[in-house]
C-alpha cells in the first residue's frame, strides 16, 4: 500500500472547494426564515402582506403550502405551525428576494401575533423525582425505555454496600465550521437541491416525507461538508428553500449565519443520570440506572436516542443484574440531533466516575476494579448480545502501565487518570458502490461526500488500493446525486470505511473475476501502474486492461457493483420490559490516559500530557486513523472542559456566538500519543473496525478522573468548568 496524500489536498488549499455556504446560481433569490418571538405560544395570526408589498419579495406561510405542494405532507411535522409554536426561533414562515440583505427585511417586515404560553425549558421542572405513574399521561414523554435482568431486588438486598450517585449533563452544540446552507430548484415535478449533508439519500428520504412528495422526484446533490458531526444527518433548510423556489419559480438560497446555526441547528441536550451500584466483597452484584433526556421538541415517535443511549450507561463492564429505565421527556428547545458518539461520552464520564467512586468505597484500586468487571470476548452485555472480538482489556492493560509510569514522573499539583468508552459501529447500515475501471483509472462512484475525516476519500480509497493492488493515485472517488448514485445510508456511525469499504471488497472480487477470466487464468488479479497504463496481472500473465476491455467498456468503463447490507443483530427480548433497545452491530473501544494540573485557587484545569489507546480492529490507513484519534480528543475536550450551551428560562440561546460558546484552542490540546491495539478484527474490510466516534468517548471521563487524582475534587457534572472544580473543594 502506498503511503498517499488525500485527493482533495488540492482543491482545498487552492480555495477551490465548494461548499454549501459558497453555492450561487444565476438568477436565483436569497432566502431568510421568519422565527417565532416565544419559545412556546399558541399562534394567532401571521400576517405576510407587509412583506408581500416589498419589491420582488415572494413570501410563504402554511395557508400557501396546498398550493404549493402535490401531497399533504407529514400531519405530525408540519413545515409551519398552524397552532402551537413549540420553540424559540420556530420557523413561521419563509421569504426569497433578490438581495440577501431585502430578505431580511422582508422577513421582519411579516407581522407575527403569538399568545405566550408556559415554557418548559428546565428537564428537571417537568419531574423533580423520578417519574411515577404520572409519566404515561404525560405529554412531555415522548419515549419510555424499561430493561431489567436477574435478581434485582434480592442483589441490592445482599450487598456489603451500595453506592448511589446523579449525574447531569449539559447541551452540547456540533460547532462545524460551515454553517447550514443549500440551494434549491423545482423545475416541473423534480424537486432539486444541493446542500451541505451527511446523508443525501436520507435528505432526499426525509424531505419527501415532508413536503408529501413522491420520493423519486426529490432529487439530492451533496456539496462539500465543512463539517458535521451529526448537526447535518437530517432535514433542516431544505424544505423551505424548495418550497420558496417553487413559489418564485427561480433557484432560492438558504443558509444560517453563526447565530442562526445555534439557535437552530440540532443541538444535543442535557441529561440527569441516576447510578445505583450493589457490591458484595468487591465483586458488583446488582446495578440500577435511571435516565432523563432531554430531547427539547422532538416527536412522539420520532426520537431513538433513549433506547439506544441507555445501552451506553451500563458501560463495557459484565452485570448480571441489572435494571435500566429512561424517559424521553419533551421541553421548548429546538429537537435533539445527534452530536459525534451521541451521548456515548456523557454516558462514560457517569459510568467510569461512579465505578471509580464505588471501587474507592470498597478500598479497591479503581482501575483495577474496572478491569475485573471488564467485558471479554464472549462475555454476554447486559441485553443479552454475545461481545465479538474486543480489544478493550488490552488496551486498558497499556493505559494502565503508562499511568503508571506517568504518575511516578509528574510533578506535584498534577493527576492521571484513565477513562474508558466503548462503541458500536454502524456497519450494519445499507451501502453501494460502482467501480469503473477504464485502461487509466479506477473510479469509485458513490452517492456520499467527504465530510473532512478522509473516510470516504481516503478510507474507500485504501480499500481499493488493497483489494486490487493498485496504486492511490490511480483511484478516484466520483459523487453523484442521489438520482444517478448507488444507495447509501449516510457518512454516520463510523460506518463509511466499515460499510462501503465492503461494498468496494464485494465489487471489486468481481472486477478481478472478470479480468481472470479475460487473462485466462484462475486466482488473484492486481492492477499495475506501467508508462501511464494499467496493467492486468494474474500469476504470470500481465496484459494491459486496455486489451481487455471490449470497444463499449473502452468508452464508459468496466463496471462492477458491490452492496453491504448485514443482517439486523438481536438483543434478548425477554430482559425488555417496555420501549426498545438497540443492538450493537460491533464491538470496538478504547482506554484514555489524562494528566492534568489543577489550580487550587481557581479551578482553573490543564490538560499537560494525553495518551489513548484504541482497539481498531486492524488499521487501514495509519495516517487517516491518528487524525481521527487526535481530533475526537480535541472534540472530547471542549466536552469535558468548557462546552455548554445555555438556555434562559424564556428558551433563548444565551450563548449563541464562538466568542461565548467555548471550544478548545490549539493551545490548551496537547499532541496526544495514539497507540492502535490491532488484532481483534472488526466487521470492516480486512477487519477493520470505525473509528469516526471512539476517540472523543473516553475523553470526559479520563479528565474527570485526572482532576479527582490531582485535586480530590469530584465533579459530576459536565462541563467539569473552573466554577465546578472550586466549589466542589469548596473554595466558593
Amino acid at each position: 500500500m502506498s503511503a498517499a496524500t488525500r485527493s482533495d489536498l488540492a482543491v482545498k488549499l487552492a480555495g477551490g472547494a465548494i461548499y454549501g455556504t459558497d453555492l450561487d446560481l444565476p438568477g436565483m433569490r436569497w432566502a431568510a426564515l421568519v422565527p417565532s418571538p416565544v419559545a412556546h405560544g399558541r399562534v394567532r395570526s401571521v400576517d405576510l402582506a407587509p412583506a408581500r408589498r416589498l419589491p420582488g419579495v415572494v413570501a410563504i406561510g402554511a395557508e400557501d403550502l396546498p398550493s404549493l405542494l402535490p401531497g399533504s405532507g407529514d400531519a405530525d411535522r408540519p413545515i409551519f405551525p398552524t397552532r402551537e409554536v413549540l420553540y424559540r426561533n420556530q420557523p413561521l414562515a419563509a421569504v426569497a428576494a433578490s438581495t440577501l440583505p431585502e430578505a431580511r427585511r422582508a422577513a421582519a417586515a411579516v407581522r407575527v401575533d403569538i399568545e405566550p404560553l408556559p415554557a418548559v425549558i428546565d428537564l428537571e421542572s417537568v419531574f423533580p423525582d423520578w417519574p411515577g405513574a404520572e409519566a404515561d399521561r404525560s405529554p412531555h414523554v415522548i419515549a419510555h425505555v424499561h430493561a431489567r435482568h436477574g435478581e434485582i431486588e434480592a442483589a441490592f438486598r445482599s450487598a456489603d454496600r451500595v453506592v448511589e450517585e446523579t449525574y447531569r449533563t449539559a447541551s452540547v452544540h456540533q460547532v462545524a465550521l460551515e454553517p447550514h446552507a443549500c440551494v434549491a430548484s423545482v423545475t416541473g415535478d423534480r424537486w432539486y437541491v444541493r446542500t451541505s449533508t451527511q446523508t443525501p439519500f436520507g435528505i432526499r428520504e426525509d424531505v419527501a416525507s415532508l413536503l408529501g412528495v413522491p420520493e423519486e422526484r426529490v432529487v439530492v446533490d451533496g456539496t462539500w461538508v465543512g463539517g458535521g458531526f451529526g448537526g447535518k444527518g437530517s432535514s433542516l433548510l431544505e424544505p423551505f428553500a424548495l418550497l420558496l423556489s417553487r413559489a418564485a419559480d427561480r433557484p432560492v438560497r438558504l443558509a444560517l449565519d453563526y447565530r442562526q446555526e445555534f439557535e437552530l441547528g440540532r443541538t444535543t441536550l442535557p441529561a440527569v443520570i441516576r447510578l445505583a451500584t450493589a457490591v458484595r466483597g468487591a465483586r458488583i452484584v446488582g446495578r440500577r440506572v435511571r435516565l432523563l433526556l432531554d430531547v427539547g421538541s422532538s416527536l412522539p415517535g420520532r426520537d431513538f436516542a433513549t433506547g439506544y443511549s441507555i445501552g451506553f450507561l451500563l458501560g463495557p463492564y459484565r452485570t448480571d443484574a441489572f435494571e435500566v429505565e429512561g424517559y424521553g421527556v419533551r421541553t421548548n428547545k429546538p429537537p435533539f440531533g445527534p452530536h459525534r458518539a451521541p451521548f456515548a461520552p456523557q454516558c462514560a464520564f457517569a459510568v467510569e466516575s461512579h465505578l471509580a467512586e464505588v471501587a474507592r468505597s470498597v478500598g479497591v484500586d479503581p482501575d483495577a476494579f474496572r478491569a475485573d468487571h471488564l467485558w471479554h470476548e464472549g462475555d454476554s452485555t447486559a441485553l443479552g448480545q454475545r461481545v465479538g472480538p474486543f480489544g478493550l482489556p488490552s488496551a486498558l492493560e497499556q493505559a494502565r502501565a503508562t499511568a503508571a509510569r506517568w504518575r511516578a514522573e509528574r510533578p506535584p499539583g498534577r493527576g492521571v487518570g484513565i477513562g474508558m468508552g466503548f462503541w458500536s459501529t454502524g456497519t450494519g447500515a445499507g451501502g453501494e458502490v460502482r467501480l469503473v475501471l477504464t485502461p487509466t483509472e479506477l473510479r469509485i462512484v458513490q452517492g456520499e461526500r467527504e465530510i473532512g475525516s478522509g473516510s470516504v476519500l481516503r478510507g474507500l480509497v485504501v480499500v481499493a488500493e488493497r483489494a486490487l493492488g493498485i496504486p492511490s493515485d490511480r483511484v478516484r472517488v466520483e459523487y453523484l446525486s442521489t438520482a444517478e448514485a448507488p444507495y447509501d445510508s449516510g457518512v454516520f456511525g463510523s460506518r463509511t470505511v466499515g460499510a462501503l469499504g465492503r461494498a468496494i471488497l464485494e465489487a471489486s472480487a468481481s472486477l478481478g473475476a472478470t479480468l481472470a477470466e479475460r487473462l485466462g487464468e484462475a486466482g488473484p488479479v492486481r492492477l499495475e501502474l506501467t508508462g501511464g497504463e494499467l496493467i492486468a496481472v494474474a500469476r504470470s500473465v500481465r496484459r494491459p486492461v486496455r486489451e481487455l476491455l471490449s470497444p463499449g467498456e473502452l468508452s464508459v468503463g468496466l463496471v462492477a457493483n458491490g452492496r453491504h447490507f448485514a443482517d439486523p443483530r438481536k438483543i434478548d427480548d425477554s430482559r425488555v420490559v417496555t420501549g426498545s433497545f438497540y443492538p450493537y452491530t460491533d464491538f470496538t473501544g478504547a482506554a484514555h490516559v489524562a494528566e492534568v494540573s489543577v489550580d487550587r485557587e481557581t479551578g482553573a484545569v490543564r490538560v499537560e500530557r494525553y495518551a489513548a489507546f484504541h482497539d481498531a480492529g486492524a488499521v487501514v490507513d495509519p495516517g487517516t486513523a491518528r487524525a481521527s484519534v487526535e481530533g475526537g480528543i480535541a472534540m472530547g475536550l471542549g466536552i469535558a472542559l468548557t462546552e455548554e450551551a445555555l438556555w434562559s428560562d424564556d428558551g433563548r440561546f444565551l450563548n449563541a456566538h464562538l466568542l461565548d460558546y467555548r471550544i478548545p484552542t490549539l493551545g490548551e490540546v496537547p499532541v496526544p500519543d495514539v497507540t492502535f491495539v490491532e488484532g481483534f478484527p472488526g466487521a470492516g474490510p480486512f477487519g477493520a473496525k470505525g473509528l469516526g466516534e471512539p476517540p472523543i468517548i473516553p475523553v470526559p471521563a479520563a479528565i474527570a478522573a485526572a482532576i479527582r487524582d490531582a485535586s480530590g475534587a469530584h465533579v459530576t457534572e459536565l462541563p467539569i468548568s473552573a466554577e465546578r472544580v472550586a466549589r466542589a473543594l469548596k473554595l466558593l
